[in-house]
């Protein structure tokens, strides 16, 4: 091992996963025939289930009665109902997590509907990270059974509660279920009060105490009365606002949410329109000048989502746009040259060896130290047609290629300058492509509830209140 190479040791990692990937197929195969050959207890509600299998599996293998019971139930259901999720097990391609996250999400689902999320979400692989693969699960399951997500929202929403819990050292946690929408508008407000002390020389707690204390004294009526405005952005199909599609939305930090709450977000909304130039395909003008337009750098936002690192969702309105090939060796301030990138990962990018390209539009080509190449590609977020059965992807982690040469040079253009980091744009969303964004606002003291939206319409720019300067992402 000690002769083992950088590259080696990535190497070895990925094979070590592959190999547990495919014992842990083996596991939950042998678990669901071993829960076959075990009687169900009389009474039992699901003659499927693990019945006495359980207490033999947690004396052999020194488990919890709990454990016990839950992995045989997992073994049954994946083999059951997720067959080709557990061929991509097998071919060491996903991780038990991420199986487990298909069971979750696909659990009210029937099993032809369960079927149909496996092929959807497993036609783009298994993602850069275990929250974006659960992230899409969401979004097929919305996709494939609307009229199902929407009285399940409607249910979970009467479950919201509140929990003290406590902690070692003489802390406790408060803890909230609450619907999506609210508790992004909740964070966003609890950070935007945080962040008004952020240049103070004499300010010494972290972002976390800051947001803690924030939270503390506005439950305790502390309030400074800090006057801040917040905006809760949400992506959702024209023919969606309409009532003619049911088409999943998306909620900025959080990922899809029902049509019929992004419907609801966008009533009584300020609409927003994008400054578009038609000879560049409705593309946002180019600019010279080094930070970006509000307008294009809205539609950056909007469109990227999250930072573009690989694996990263640190949401878009705390990144950094950066110039994939610097603005002072002449990379212009357009579309094509801007990336989001959070503080971490920018200074990845400047000084950890990391380089960049866009293939495409979409697509962001990342180069490690090592030479490995992996591709980061924003989640549509407003699906299309359920594909047909196909045969398991054979690389659903991203994918990590050796470049044709590791010694050559970077790509050119691919440094970026310290200086490049902060953005300069007030942190809003817009709409980007032939979709419609809707932006809920809490207003001064969160007492007031006012919502924005904004549809994508060329050659018009009418921009709406803007209260809330994005004054660069939080420190790492």
């Amino acid at each position: 091992m000690e002769s083992c190479d950088a590259d080696g040791c990535l190497t070895l990692m990925a094979a070590v996963r592959r190999r547990i990937a495919r014992l842990e197929a083996v596991m939950l195969r042998t678990q669901a025939r071993f829960a076959a050959l075990r009687p169900t207890p009389p009474g039992e509600g699901n003659p499927a289930g693990p019945g006495f299998a359980a207490e033999e599996i947690a004396a052999e293998l020194a488990l919890s009665p709990a454990a016990a019971a839950a992995s045989p139930e997992l073994a049954i259901t994946v083999v059951d109902r997720l067959p080709a999720t557990l061929t991509t097990l097998e071919a060491g391609t996903i991780d038990l997590g991420r199986v487990r996250a298909a069971a979750e999400t696909t659990a009210a689902l029937t099993k032809e509907q369960a079927a149909a999320v496996e092929r959807k979400v497993l036609a783009r692989g298994g993602r850069a990270s275990h929250s974006l693969f659960r992230q899409a699960l969401r979004r097929a399951v919305l996709a494939i059974d609307p009229d199902g997500a929407r009285r399940r929202h409607a249910h979970a929403r009467e479950d919201r509660q509140v929990h003290l819990r406590p902690a070692e050292d003489g802390m406790a946690e408060l803890w909230a279920l609450l619907p999506a929408v609210d508790a992004q508008a909740a964070y966003q407000r609890l950070d935007a009060l945080a962040r008004q002390s952020v240049d103070s020389p004499d300010e010494t707690r972290s972002m976390g105490a800051r947001r803690a204390d924030a939270f503390v004294d506005l439950l305790l009526g502390r309030d400074r009365g800090s006057d801040v405005t917040i905006e809760v952005g949400v992506l959702v199909s024209a023919a969606t606002l309409a009532g003619a599609s049911d088409a999943a939305g998306e909620l900025a930090g959080y990922g899809p949410i029902p049509a019929a709450t992004a419907r609801e977000l966008a009533q009584d909304a300020t609409w927003r329109r994008i400054l578009t130039d038609p000879a560049q395909g409705n593309r946002p003008v180019e600019v010279s000048r080094r930070f970006p337009a509000p307008g294009l750098a809205r539609l950056l936002r909007t469109r990227e989502r999250t930072c573009r690192f690989p694996g990263c969702r640190k949401p878009a309105r705390y990144c950094d746009l950066d110039h994939i090939h610097p603005h002072a060796a002449g990379g212009p301030t357009s579309e094509d040259n801007l990336l989001t990138l959070c503080r971490r990962h920018h200074r990845a990018k400047h000084d950890g060896g990391w380089t960049v390209k866009r293939a495409d539009n979409d697509t962001a080509i990342w180069t490690s130290p090592t030479g490995r190449t992996y591709s980061s590609i924003p989640e549509p977020w407003n699906d299309g047609p359920t594909p047909q059965a196909e045969a398991p992807a054979t690389d659903i982690p991203r994918v990590a290629n050796r470049a044709p040469d590791a010694s050559a040079p970077a790509v050119p253009g691919t440094t970026v300058s310290r200086t490049d980091a902060p953005g300069t744009d007030a942190s809003t969303t817009e709409a980007s492509g032939t979709g419609t964004s809707a932006t809920a606002v809490t207003g001064t003291g969160g007492h007031d509830m006012r919502r924005k939206s904004s549809s994508h319409d060329p050659g018009t720019n009418r921009t709406g209140r803007e209260s809330v300067p994005d004054i660069g992402p939080p420190s790492f």
